[in-house]
C-alpha cells in the first residue's frame, strides 16, 4: 500500500513524494513520486544507490550532464555524485540504496 500511499499524497502535493518501503541494516528502498515537472532537489546518496522507474519518464542530472530514463529504465547513483532529478510526466521511480 505504500506506493498507492504516495499516490493518494501526490493528488495534493506541491513536490515529490517519499516513503521508505523497506529498511535494514545495510540498505533502505524508497518510493517516490513526482507530478509533471517536479523537481527532487539537489542532492547526494552516501550509499551506493539504483534508481528505477517504474512508471512515467524522469530526467536524472548531475555533472555528467542529463540523462532520460523512461518505464523500466535503471541508473546507478554514484556515491557523493551531486545529482536532481526532473518528471518529465507524471512518475514513479524506486531507489534502492545499500551493498
Amino acid at each position: 500500500m505504500v506506493l498507492q500511499n504516495i499516490l493518494l499524497e501526490l493528488e495534493m502535493a506541491k513536490a515529490p513524494v517519499g516513503k521508505m518501503l523497506r529498511k535494514g541494516t545495510d540498505f533502505h528502498v524508497l518510493g517516490i513520486g513526482f507530478k509533471k515537472h517536479m523537481i527532487l532537489p539537489e542532492h547526494k546518496s552516501s550509499l551506493p544507490a539504483k534508481l528505477v522507474v517504474i512508471q512515467g519518464e524522469v530526467v536524472y542530472n548531475s555533472d555528467a550532464g542529463p540523462l532520460i530514463l523512461g518505464l523500466y529504465d535503471e541508473h546507478e547513483i554514484q556515491v557523493d555524485q551531486l545529482h536532481w532529478i526532473k518528471a518529465n510526466e507524471d512518475s514513479m521511480i524506486i531507489v534502492v540504496k545499500g551493498v
